[in-house]
């Protein structure tokens, strides 16, 4: 008998309305933190991009996993010609309303719909390419600070809830996305930039531990003027046998699940390949072929069992690289 995982695909169907899982509030909420479990977590990414002035953020937060208390936040301020702005925090949050770690603050102002996000502190000067070939964020660094507000373009995606099954793929029991209109202003290095663009959030919480899958693609593209979004998963073990396939497409109040997709994926850290394609198959079985091509990039790494560093690190054995772009399509 193999002992090979199954391979878990979402069943095609379409729901509707404003909010097709049934997502309750307190999931925008952070959780109590399990204590009896040891490899549990809670973790969130805000990716915020700016067209007009071409900068953005990536803000990944989790808790420690020594101390669920306490939460850890990466912060990469992405400015124009490659530069990025890096920084490392830890700290406590005050309430259930989102991470705070001092310098880093993100707040749910009001479940579903908007979000805060503020810093000020510094961060070590950097740039895409750098950090694609080492850690990075305790050098010397420049002062920086943003505000942020988001809006909600389109409902919550709950990942979990759209395999429609109990799923059991070693990265939690939650795991939700949300596509958001963003404004407000970054700076640093002596210059301002205004921010009027696009956010995605994702939140999960769960056991997981990073040894047990070799990789995985994903991409969540949102359309703000026809209110659409797009996400697609896939994931591997370490032997390489794919486990998981899901494609989401979010568009005039209906929310469309399906399985069958694939997209270039990375062939080397720090940002590369440069152009995107991503081809995804629909609930009435029509073919969608998107182009999309990196604007900037910020690479991190997991290392085991559930810890995260900024940039690369070279020991082969107990990492998993992870490179995030701001790409249009």
């Amino acid at each position: 008998m193999s002992n090979a995982p199954s391979m878990m695909t979402a069943k095609s169907r379409i729901l509707t309305g404003e909010n097709p899982f049934d997502v309750t509030d307190e999931c925008d909420l952070l959780a109590t933190p399990r204590h009896d479990i040891p490899l549990w977590s809670e973790t969130m990414f805000f990716l915020v991009w700016s067209p007009e002035e071409q900068v953005g953020l990536w803000l990944h937060v989790g808790v420690v996993p020594e101390d669920k208390t306490m939460w850890w936040a990466q912060t990469y301020a992405m400015l124009p010609e490659g530069k990025v702005l890096v920084d490392r925090s830890f700290g406590r949050p005050q309430d259930m309303a989102g991470p705070d770690t001092g310098n880093l603050k993100i707040k749910c102002v009001e479940p579903h719909k908007r979000w805060k996000l503020t810093f000020d502190g510094a961060g070590e000067i950097s740039s895409s390419e750098d950090l694609g070939k080492r850690v990075v964020g305790a050098g010397v660094a420049a002062p920086f600070g943003f505000e942020i507000d988001l809006h909600a373009v389109v409902p919550i995606y709950d990942m979990h809830a759209a395999m429609g099954k109990e799923i059991d793929w070693n990265v939690g029991s939650l795991h939700q996305e949300q596509g958001f209109t963003a404004k407000g202003s970054l700076r640093g290095l002596g210059k301002t930039w205004r921010i009027d663009g696009v956010a995605i959030r994702d939140h999960s919480r769960g056991e997981r531990h990073f040894g047990r899958w070799g990789g995985h693609v994903w991409n969540y593209a949102l359309f703000p003027q026809s209110r659409r979004a797009l996400g697609v998963f896939g994931l591997w073990t370490p032997d390489g046998t794919p486990t998981t396939s899901i494609v989401m497409l979010m568009e005039r109040g209906r929310t469309e699940i399906s399985s069958e997709f694939s997209i270039t994926g990375m062939s080397a850290p720090g940002g590369h390949p440069r152009k995107v394609s991503l081809d995804f198959v629909r609930t009435d079985g029509s073919e969608v072929h998107l182009d999309g091509e990196v604007l900037h990039n910020v690479t991190m790494t997991y290392v085991e069992p559930n810890h995260n560093l900024n940039g690369v690190y070279t020991d082969r054995k107990s990492t998993r690289l992870n490179s995030s772009h701001s790409s249009v399509s």
